[in-house]
């Protein structure tokens, strides 16, 4: 079984849309750069990179953060309701990473 790291779940879902890096990091408001050491694990994702992931895209901060989840979020959850979820993801990754 391969694992994925969060930036190559990040690139698998941007390249299954077709999408050019350039798009997703103009769309994330963070550089190319950026982008590129995130998708190739050099670093991760700002919690606020995560919120712009969270509100400027269709991906699934929970599948971001874990792999376990749809890659697009469920369009019939209102917004709070995927505040709750992601902020509920979030606190999981935190709690598994302390360990």
């Amino acid at each position: 079984m391969v694992v994925e790291s969060i930036g190559e779940r990040i690139r698998i879902w941007r390249k299954e849309r077709g999408m050019k890096a350039k798009e997703l990091a103009e769309k994330l408001e963070i550089s190319n750069g950026s982008l590129s050491e995130i998708e190739n694990g050099k670093t991760r994702p700002s919690a606020l990179t995560l919120a712009s992931i969270h509100l400027n895209t269709g991906m699934n901060v929970g599948y971001v953060l874990t792999g376990k989840m749809n890659r697009d979020k469920s369009i019939k959850n209102s917004p709070r309701v995927l505040m709750v979820e992601v902020d509920a993801d979030i606190d999981l990754m935190i709690v598994k990473n302390k360990k």
